[in-house]
């Protein structure tokens, strides 16, 4: 009975796993792929899928494009899914063990317009859909009862997330991404990570540090974005293993999870550093956030392999031993990353190994030597040489790399790199990785060809009178708006006017002419005949500036018959080239005509007509009182926006024949608010008629409003006449030069009368000539001294706060501070020195530059020891220009310094074979660094050190030198601390042997010979090579240094018998660093045997391993 009860149950229990079995929906599901279920779909794409107009019945697995997908259990703002209305769960998935659950599901507000209007933080969780169930199966996957969604929300659709399977561990398979710039102590730029190319996972630096996101609310615009991006939850531990997170979004009314981005996954990493898997945030201009307070020094667990200096070759020609570079979105004509919006490329993250050419499509090509507004080769930033290419007799030269800011050119300067001109018209250079703290830098080309023919006689006709210099773009009330950027430009271009020969205007065209909007004209001179093809920039006028952007620049070439030839390119914004309406010179009365015969069958005839009256002859008085520059201040302010000029114009103050002012003008003069002046000397009669600039002076800028130029022609008889055009602007008024006029003073008495002719004589002068203000200052006037003033972007932010540099070296050190805020705070660069008056500052690039040195230029450096660090100290004063007894006047004083830290702890953590071991301590930003290296030697006077791989018999004497490089030898000592000896590459490993102990030799050892320290930077011990009794072949050594103050006179080591060095350590003890070197292995010329198994480890308390000393003369090794 119990058998046949036993058969019914096990039959009853098979009916019903077959029953289960075949109903799982595990193994029993439909499978939905549809692409617009994910959340990263843009959630600006229309789309009008609706979930509850699908027939939903069973179960369903979900994919994206193929891969494996889930349903999201995160919101994301505006997400859309396909619909109006993303659904998510509001819960985490089961697991396998949790077979069927119900879930709650959830709908995500993306009317974008209205959130952002009305409701910007009511966007996750608007709406609660019907429930559903799901399961967790094997295989990691789920599976999902899908039903119509009950909800009143538009279009509800159900959201979908993939995460791709990891083929490796991505603590060993990740990029390095050091972007210092990414900082939430950063901020002042809008740099977009929606612009960048993500895949895979990233490992986050900070100048070589680590560093990880930020947990917590960041500052609005902070880490140079608009939308902060921070991990809405802490980092994992590694038993974690990878997790997701949800990303918050902080916006600029200062609410810290404003909206929410697409989760990322995280993994915690043995060696405490972290690995994101970063996609495309998709939200506008935002950027991963980084914190400063998480940054530590990585521990190293892979170390690269060293190549020594032998290894290199330095005897090859880098012309015919070069790498090609041919990446089309470096050129400077990729306007598709103009203003940021693609910035996916970064040559930080580069490998630069050697020398590259440059190549675009397949065509040659080279780095510019210039700049243009918003240039954008595949990066942020555009980098490119602060100098001219070498010539072939120049061999290797080095060059200065800039980078630009929008539309600032050398806003950024980057690490310099060599350059060398080769046969065959090309150049190689020698790539470095750019300065990290530039935001993705990339080195630009631009082509580079040689015209096969003479372009004087191989181009095209460019005959269109619209784009004159006269021509408004909004001619006869139609605006044209014409724009060069839809032309497809192709080679070489001549204009012509009506037929007649035309050239480019060199100087500034009035805003809306030349038929649009943004007129473009060529900032420099033709050239002549003899200099060939050259290249000029190009220039827009804008409502705000003659100059305000630069456009890509033109080749230019001067022809046979007076004409150029231009090489058009397309403009990176909406302008058009110029044509000079009235380009030929006015010279003398006459009705002749004279023609030039054609060079060429298709060129028209050049043809050059006098005018017919000289402006010298023939012009209008102006005399105006109110406009002489000792009127000031006055109450009535003119503006000349609204006269009606026509013609040429003679300045007179009340019948008095004057001159406009050629130097600049205090504003509120000549009875208007901005004074215009002549920015350029008055010509000769010789001269003829020439085009002036002019400037109008306002906020302490005499060149603050750039108007547009004016002609001028000297005349017989001591005067001027000017073709006055309308200012850009109000309220701008021309001036006249009250201190020319010709005064007649007349003397009556009753006998004589005398009449004497007073000519006042003055000096034409542009203090601005003088001052070679940077790219980031413009010249103006403060306190009524002319100086270099900041531009915006370079103002200080606080009063008490100096936008400085300092780099410490050594013995040495340097600072460099900005010469605009300098100058505006009161302080010209000549009154300032370091704590030496003598050692006065060199202007440089726009800053004020200060060195040191512990040799002939110590400037005053104090060098002082505090226990804890020893520091190099100084300070930059200026102190005001004074004659009297007393002043008041504000005095700087900038104090620096170079600091040693006393604790950093280094090692070298990897197998090699050295010739020597080397520890580089690199310290942050005012700090000093220097270098330790380990180097075992053959011989005992430590000339031969051993060179490859180090292998010893047992018993052979070792001699070992440790000496600190990057320190000044007058001022310190080494002194080795410690020694010891691990069979494996662990400092910290437990079985260890120790060689030198409180700076001696160990007494257990009687084979160490502690033979120098604490006299010099090196110091120097030998000992006998042995094994280590547990199996081992191979010996690591490990010291412990630190840097000693010779005038403390307490660094020299005495270690005679009886003496116990100091247990604590006085201010002579400065830095401290550990260093490794190994392995040592056992030479393979030993013959006897070995016999392991009769040796045994010692379980002595007091030592951590038996020291096995063999009389043999040769050992085999084991391996």
């Amino acid at each position: 009975m119990r058998f046949l009860i036993s058969l019914c149950v096990s039959l009853l229990l098979l009916i019903n796993e077959s029953t289960m079995s075949s109903s799982d929906p595990c193994y029993d599901y439909t499978t939905l792929d549809e692409y617009w279920r994910d959340i990263q779909q843009s959630p600006y794409e229309y789309f009008e899928n609706d979930d509850t107009l699908v027939e939903w019945s069973g179960w369903y697995r979900l994919y994206l494009n193929g891969e494996s997908a889930q349903m999201s259990e995160w919101c994301v703002s505006h997400m859309r899914c396909g619909g109006y209305t993303g659904l998510y769960l509001n819960d985490s998935h089961p697991t396998l063990e949790d077979g069927v659950v119900t879930r709650e599901v959830l709908g995500s507000n993306s009317l974008w317009w209205w959130e952002w209007l009305w409701a910007p933080s009511s966007q996750c969780g608007d709406y609660t859909s019907t429930s559903i169930q799901v399961k967790a199966c094997p295989g990691d996957y789920y599976v999902y009862e899908f039903v119509k969604p009950n909800i009143s929300a538009p279009w509800p659709s159900y959201c979908a997330v993939a995460f791709s399977n990891i083929s490796s561990d991505p603590c060993y398979n990740y990029e390095s991404l050091d972007r210092p710039w990414r900082a939430n102590n950063e901020s002042g730029d809008w740099i977009c990570d929606e612009s960048f190319s993500w895949n895979g996972w990233y490992r986050l630096f900070y100048y070589g540090m680590d560093i990880q996101m930020s947990e917590t609310c960041v500052d609005s615009y902070s880490c140079n974005t608009i939308y902060n991006l921070w991990l809405n939850g802490p980092h994992p531990q590694i038993e974690d293993g990878e997790v997701i997170r949800e990303v918050c979004a902080g916006s600029y009314w200062g609410i810290c999870c404003e909206y929410k981005t697409n989760p990322i996954r995280v993994k915690a990493c043995p060696g405490n550093y972290y690995v994101y898997e970063l996609v495309n945030p998709q939200f506008w201009c935002s950027g991963y956030c980084t914190d400063v307070n998480t940054i530590s020094w990585p521990v190293s667990t892979v170390s690269p392999d060293i190549i020594t200096g032998s290894s290199i070759p330095l005897n090859y020609d880098p012309c015919n031993n070069y790498n090609i570079l041919d990446n089309y979105w470096r050129s400077t004509f990729n306007y598709w990353s103009m203003y940021g919006y693609i910035s996916d490329h970064d040559d930080t993250r580069v490998e630069w190994d050697g020398w590259y050419r440059l190549f675009i499509n397949g065509s040659s090509a080279q780095m510019p030597e210039w700049c243009m507004s918003y240039m954008s080769c595949g990066g942020f930033s555009s980098l490119y040489l602060g100098g001219s290419h070498p010539q072939l007799e120049d061999g290797v030269v080095t060059r200065e790399i800039y980078g630009s800011h929008h539309a600032q050119c050398s806003y950024y300067r980057s690490e310099p790199i060599q350059v060398k001109a080769c046969p065959g018209d090309y150049y190689v250079y020698k790539f470095n990785r750019p300065t990290i703290s530039i935001p993705a830098p990339v080195y630009c080309a631009v082509p580079f060809s040689t015209p096969s023919v003479d372009p004087c006689y191989s181009y095209t006709s460019l005959d269109e009178p619209w784009r004159a210099t006269d021509n408004p773009y909004y001619n006869n009330y139609y605006s044209y708006g014409m724009c060069d950027y839809n032309v497809e430009w192709n080679g070489w271009y001549r204009l012509f006017y009506n037929g007649e020969n035309a050239h480019m205007p060199e100087s500034c065209v009035n805003y809306g002419m030349c038929g649009t909007y943004e007129p473009l004209w060529l900032n420099g001179p033709h050239p002549q005949l003899e200099d060939g093809v050259v290249t000029r920039q190009v220039c827009a006028s804008t409502w705000s500036g003659c100059c305000e952007y630069t456009s890509h620049p033109i080749r230019v070439k001067a022809c046979p018959g007076n004409y150029y030839v231009y090489e058009f390119v397309k403009p990176i914004f909406c302008g058009d080239y110029c044509v000079e309406a009235s380009w030929q010179p006015i010279i003398s009365v006459s009705t002749a005509t004279e023609t030039v015969l054609p060079t060429e069958s298709i060129a028209p005839p050049i043809t050059t007509t006098a005018p017919p009256v000289d402006p010298c002859y023939n012009y209008n008085v102006l005399d105006d009182p109110w406009r002489a520059t000792n009127n000031q201040h006055s109450s009535l302010i003119m503006c000349d926006v609204w006269v009606s000029w026509s013609g040429w114009y003679r300045l007179f103050i009340q019948d008095q024949s004057v001159q406009m002012p050629d130097t600049c003008v205090e504003e509120y003069s000549c009875g208007t608010n901005a004074p215009l002046w002549l920015n350029g000397e008055h010509p000769t009669v010789e001269d003829g008629v020439v085009t002036r600039d002019v400037c109008g002076h306002w906020n302490n800028d005499c060149c603050y409003f750039q108007s547009n130029p004016i002609k001028v022609k000297a005349c017989p008889g001591d005067y001027y006449v000017y073709e006055f055009v309308s200012p850009i602007a109000c309220n701008l008024a021309y001036c006249a030069d009250a201190w020319n006029i010709n005064n007649t003073y007349t003397t009556e008495t009753t006998t004589t009368t005398e009449t004497v002719a007073e000519t006042t004589m003055t000096v034409n002068r542009n203090p601005c000539s003088e001052l070679s203000c940077s790219e980031d200052e413009e010249c103006g006037m403060n306190n009524g001294v002319y100086g270099c003033l900041c531009e915006n972007h370079r103002q200080r932010q606080h009063h008490d706060s100096f936008d400085f540099s300092e780099t410490c070296e050594s013995s040495s050190g340097s600072m460099s501070v900005s010469r605009c805020q300098l100058f505006e705070a009161g302080f010209p660069a000549d009154v300032l020195h370091l704590n030496d008056p003598s050692c006065k500052g060199t202007v440089r690039n726009g800053r004020v530059e200060f060195q040191f040195d512990n040799d002939e230029h110590i400037c005053g450096t104090n060098l002082v020891a505090n226990g804890t660090h020893f520091i190099y100290s100084n300070f930059i004063l200026g102190a005001p220009r004074s004659e009297g007894l007393i002043s008041r006047e504000k005095i700087l004083k900038l104090s620096f310094s170079c600091v040693y830290p006393q604790t950093q702890t280094l090692s070298m953590n990897a197998e090699i074979n050295p010739l020597e071991t080397v520890v580089h301590e690199t310290l942050p930003t005012g700090e000093g660094r220097y270098q330790v290296r380990m180097t075992p030697y053959e011989d005992d006077e430590f000339t031969r050190p051993f060179t490859g791989r180090v292998d010893a018999e047992l018993d052979q004497k070792m001699n070992v030198e440790v000496r600190v490089e990057g320190v000044d030898s007058r001022q310190f000592a080494l002194v080795v601390d410690t020694c010891w000896a691990t069979p494996v590459n662990d400092p910290d490993y437990s079985l260890r042997w120790d060689l030198i102990v409180t700076e001696c030799p160990n007494p257990i050892d009687d084979t160490v010979e502690l033979l120098q320290n604490g006299v010099s930077t090196s110091s120097r011990f030998s000992f006998r090579m042995f094994i280590f009794t547990a199996n081992s072949t191979k010996l690591y050594l490990h010291c412990t240094v630190h840097l000693c103050l010779l005038s403390s006179n307490s660094c020299p080591v005495d270690c005679n018998s009886g003496h116990q060095r100091r247990e604590g350590r006085s201010l002579n003890f400065h830095d401290s660093a550990s260093i490794s070197m190994g392995p040592l292995t056992m030479s393979e010329g030993n013959t006897d045997k070995w016999f392991p198994d009769q040796v045994k480890v010692s379980e002595a308390s007091c030592l951590c391993a038996s020291l096995m000393l063999l009389l043999v003369p040769l050992m085999s090794v084991l391996t």
